[in-house]
């Protein structure tokens, strides 16, 4: 009875078909430890994304500040410029000072200096000593 041919086949029928079960258990358990580790993988891609997000963000803002700053100097630059445009027509004897600025800097004598720039010894004096050091 042990041995006869439809009894042997029904059990190793049975035993292969435990066999391809477990076969196919195992494939089943390796499959979610895979799904599980790309679950994680994938919540943290999330994370560093946000994060990098988040950066962005406040570089803009920071960029956007940053902005309005530079065309508030340029505006404050344009204006003193102009300021200082105005004055210099209002002021003829600045440019003679800036002139003979100029001439102590480019290395010129005390009498050059008054007599191009219609300046008295004191003044020419003070002024290359202020300026040539």
């Amino acid at each position: 009875m042990w041995l006869e041919p439809a009894f042997v086949l029904a059990l190793i029928a049975l035993l292969m078909g435990m066999v391809a079960l477990f076969v196919a258990w195992s494939m089943w358990r390796q499959s979610q430890r895979k799904l599980e580790a790309m679950s994680r993988l994938m919540r943290e891609l999330t994370r560093t994304r946000d994060s990098y997000r988040k950066q962005i963000e406040e570089l803009q803002a920071a960029n956007i500040g940053m902005g309005n700053k530079v065309s508030e100097l340029y505006r404050q630059h344009d204006k003193l410029t102009e300021q200082q445009q105005e004055l210099s027509l209002k002021d003829p004897q600045g440019k003679l000072y800036s002139r003979a600025t100029r001439m102590v800097q480019l290395g010129a004598d005390i009498d050059e200096i008054m007599a191009e720039c219609e300046m008295p010894r004191a003044e020419a004096e003070l002024l290359i000593a202020l300026h040539r050091k």
